[in-house]
C-alpha cells in the first residue's frame, strides 16, 4: 500500500454531508476482481495473538471541515501511537473533494484501514467484499457494543446478520435557526413564528440598516447548495413548512420524493423567488459553499441563519462578537406554514466509519482496540477533551482549558469520526453549566419540530447508481426558477422529467424496500 501522509486541508464548508459535485460513476476495479471478492471472507482469526508489540501503521481518512486536520506531529497522534504501538496516519479531507477522492481510491483498489462514508458509498460498496464484519468480533471490545447506538444501529444498513460498519453519531435535531435579537430590538420588531412574519423580519434586516453602518450590505437570512448540488442547506425550516418532505416521507401510506411535489414545490419557489428579487435573500445562494452563510452570519452580514447549539456558543458567538461587541443571538423556533406546518432540519444516522476487510488480521484487531479505548469513559474523556495536563488541568473540583487545546484541536478525532451516542458529545469538563443549560435546552426546543427523511437506511439501485445526476438536473430548474430565469410552471416539467430519467424506478424500489422493512 501506498505510504499515506497526514494532511491538513482548509474546509470551506460545515456540516453536514459529504459528497461532492464529482461523478459518481466511479468503478471500484478491486470489488469485481477475484481478489477483491475472496476478501469479503477476511476475517481477524489471529487478531487474539496480537499482542501489541509489533508496531503497525494505521491508515485512517475522513472529512476535514474548517480550520483542516492535525498535522502529523500533533500532540493527540503521539499520545495514541505510543498507547497502542502504532503509526496512526490521518488523511483529512475537504467535504468539497470527499466523494471524488473516494472514487480515485476505488479506481486504485488502495482503500485505507479505515474510513468514514455516507450512506449512497456505503451501499455501492457494501456487498463488494470491501469492508469487515465487525459482528464476530464485538465480544471482545465490549465499549463498541456498549456505547454506539447497540444492535439496532450497528444492524443498520448492513444486510441481516452482518456488522459491516460503525455509526458516525449525529443529534438527530442537531441545528435550529438563530436569529440576531439585537437587530430585532434596534428596528422595534417582534420574534418572528410563521412564514410571512419570518419574510417581514428578513426583508427588514436586509433593507432597515440594522447594522448601523449606513450601508445596504446585509441579508436577512442565506442558503447554499449541499456539495452535491442536489439539495438546499440553511433553508429546512421554510422548506418543511410548505408541506415539503424531507427528501422522502410517507402520503397514503406510500413514500414519495419531494420532487414531485408540484404544489409545495411551486410555493416554496415563489417565497423563494420573491425572497430573491426583492434583496431579502443571499444573491450568492446558488454559489454558496455549505459554511458561507455561517460565515456571513458570523461577519454580521446575515441576520438569520441556522446553527449548531455547541459550535453558536463555543466558535459562532465569540466570532460575532469580534465584529459586534453587542451582538446577541437567539433561538429561533421554526415558522409555520400556511396550515401550520414546522419541521427543523433532522439527521439520521447514514455517516458510517468501515474497516478494511483487505488488511491483515493484526491490523483489522489493532485498530478495533484503539476504537473500544475511545468508546470507554478513559478514551471518551481523551477523545472530546484531549490529554490532561496538556490540554487542560484539574483544579480542585473544575477543570481549566490551556492553550494547547485550540492549537492542537484534541476533540477532531471526536468530533469528525467516532464518537459515542452522547448529546453532549462536544461539551468540555471545563464548559459554563450555564452554557451547556442552554445547549440542551436549544436541543429540546427543537425535538417536536423532527422532521425525518423516511427512506433514511433504504436502498434503491437506481438511485444509487443515477440519482445524483437526476436531483442536479431538477435543482438547476428550480434553482433558476427562484432566480427568476425561468417560470414557475417550468417546475412541472423538472418534476415529469425527475420521474421520466428514473424517479420512478426509484420511487418503486424506495416503496419495495419500505415495505420489505416493516
Amino acid at each position: 500500500m501506498k505510504k499515506w501522509l497526514s494532511i491538513s486541508l482548509s474546509v470551506l464548508i460545515s456540516s453536514g454531508v459529504l459528497a461532492s459535485c464529482s461523478s459518481d460513476n466511479a468503478k471500484d476495479n478491486s470489488a469485481s476482481s477475484p481478489s477483491g471478492t475472496a476478501s469479503a471472507t477476511a476475517q481477524p482469526t489471529a487478531a487474539a495473538q496480537d499482542d501489541m508489540k509489533e508496531k503497525l501503521e494505521l491508515n485512517i481518512m475522513t472529512i476535514s471541515y474548517e480550520g483542516g486536520g492535525w498535522p502529523a506531529n500533533n500532540s493527540m497522534i503521539d499520545y495514541l501511537n505510543k498507547k497502542f504501538n502504532i503509526d496512526l496516519k490521518f488523511q483529512w479531507i475537504s467535504q468539497d473533494n470527499y466523494k471524488e477522492k473516494l472514487n480515485v481510491l476505488a479506481a486504485s483498489g488502495e482503500f485505507p484501514d479505515s474510513f468514514l462514508l455516507l450512506k449512497e458509498d456505503f451501499l455501492k460498496w457494501r456487498d463488494k467484499g470491501i469492508f469487515l464484519d465487525v459482528k464476530p468480533l464485538l465480544s471482545k471490545y465490549p465499549n463498541l457494543a456498549k456505547n454506539l447506538g447497540g444492535e439496532e444501529q450497528l444492524q443498520f444498513m448492513s444486510p441481516k446478520g452482518k456488522y459491516y460498519s460503525f455509526p458516525y453519531y449525529q443529534i438527530e435535531t442537531q441545528t435550529s435557526f438563530g436569529i440576531r435579537k439585537d437587530w430585532l430590538d434596534k428596528l422595534s420588531l417582534k420574534m418572528p413564528t410563521n412564514l410571512d412574519e419570518f419574510y417581514q423580519v428578513s426583508k427588514a434586516f436586509a433593507t432597515q440598516d440594522p447594522d448601523g453602518n449606513g450601508k445596504n450590505d446585509t441579508y436577512g437570512f442565506s442558503a447554499s447548495l449541499v456539495a452535491n448540488k442536489t439539495d438546499f442547506k440553511h433553508v429546512d425550516p421554510i422548506k418543511a413548512a410548505f408541506g415539503l418532505v424531507d427528501n422522502w416521507g410517507l402520503k397514503d401510506g406510500k413514500l414519495i420524493s419531494w420532487h414531485t411535489q408540484n404544489k409545495e414545490l411551486k410555493d416554496f419557489a415563489a417565497y423563494m423567488n420573491k425572497a430573491y428579487s426583492e434583496g431579502v435573500l443571499d444573491k450568492d445562494f446558488a454559489i454558496n459553499k455549505v459554511k458561507d452563510p455561517q460565515d456571513k452570519y458570523e461577519a454580521g452580514k446575515v441576520g438569520i441563519d441556522d446553527v449548531v447549539p455547541n459550535v453558536f456558543y463555543q466558535t459562532l458567538v465569540p466570532n460575532l462578537k469580534k465584529v459586534d461587541p453587542k451582538a446577541e443571538t437567539v433561538q429561533l423556533l421554526p415558522p409555520k406554514g400556511p396550515t401550520g406546518l414546522q419541521g427543523t432540519a433532522t439527521n439520521a444516522i447514514t455517516q458510517r466509519i468501515v474497516i478494511n476487510a483487505k488488511i491483515d488480521a493484526k491490523k483489522q484487531d489493532r485498530l478495533l482496540k484503539l476504537f473500544d479505548y475511545l468508546m470507554s469513559d478513559e478514551g471518551n474523556t481523551l477523545s472530546k477533551n484531549g490529554i490532561e495536563g496538556t490540554h487542560y488541568k484539574k483544579n480542585g473540583d473544575s477543570y481549566e482549558k490551556l492553550p494547547a487545546f485550540d492549537q492542537d484541536r484534541p476533540m477532531l478525532i471526536s468530533a469528525w469520526y467516532l464518537r459515542r451516542f452522547d448529546l453532549n458529545t462536544q461539551i468540555r469538563l471545563w464548559d459554563d453549566k450555564t452554557m451547556v443549560d442552554n445547549v440542551n435546552q436549544w436541543f429540546k426546543n427543537s425535538e417536536p419540530f423532527k422532521w425525518p427523511n423516511l427512506a433514511a437506511g433504504l436502498e434503491s439501485t437506481t438511485d444509487t447508481k443515477n440519482g445524483v445526476t437526476i436531483d442536479q438536473k431538477f435543482m438547476t430548474t428550480l434553482i433558476k426558477v427562484i432566480m427568476g430565469e425561468q417560470p414557475l410552471d417550468a417546475i412541472d416539467a423538472a418534476v415529469e422529467q425527475w420521474k421520466k430519467d428514473g424517479g420512478d424506478q426509484i420511487t418503486k424500489e424506495y416503496n419495495d424496500a419500505y415495505l420489505q422493512s416493516k
